[in-house]
């Protein structure tokens, strides 16, 4: 499960948004990228180096988690097909801001709803989008 909050506009790097978005990304490249970033919010430069600012550190590494998750499917998918899994579908989705203990009672969002979309993916058909 994702976030519309792991979008890749959420790094003020470039380079980073480069890095995340490559084709050729591998897990090993990805784990790398996330320890890089551990490593910079505890000197205390993640802003600097542009990884996402704003709100709490909560904020910061939920975001750097859903741009990971992202990047991480992307892999996934990619190493299906390359194997000739092409009928397996690999997908993530935002389920929206859902009344859930993270979600909190004024999310807009009841469960059943932030269900469709999983849901929806779930029983896509082989071949499908």
């Amino acid at each position: 499960m994702s976030s519309q909050i792991g979008k890749l506009s959420k790094l003020q790097s470039v380079e980073l948004k480069e890095k995340f978005k490559s084709d050729s990304l591998e897990e090993i490249q990805l784990v790398g990228l996330i320890d890089q970033f551990l490593k910079d919010f505890e000197e205390g430069m993640h802003v600097q180096r542009g990884w996402p600012t704003g709100g709490s550190p909560g904020y910061t590494f939920y975001c750097v988690s859903k741009i990971g998750v992202n990047a991480l499917t992307k892999i996934f998918a990619r190493e299906a097909v390359k194997s000739g899994k092409e009928d397996v579908l690999i997908n993530t989705c935002c389920p929206g801001w859902v009344r859930t203990d993270m979600g909190g009672p004024t999310a807009t969002k009841s469960v059943e709803q932030g269900a469709e979309t999983p849901l929806y993916l779930a029983l896509l058909p082989a071949g499908g989008p």
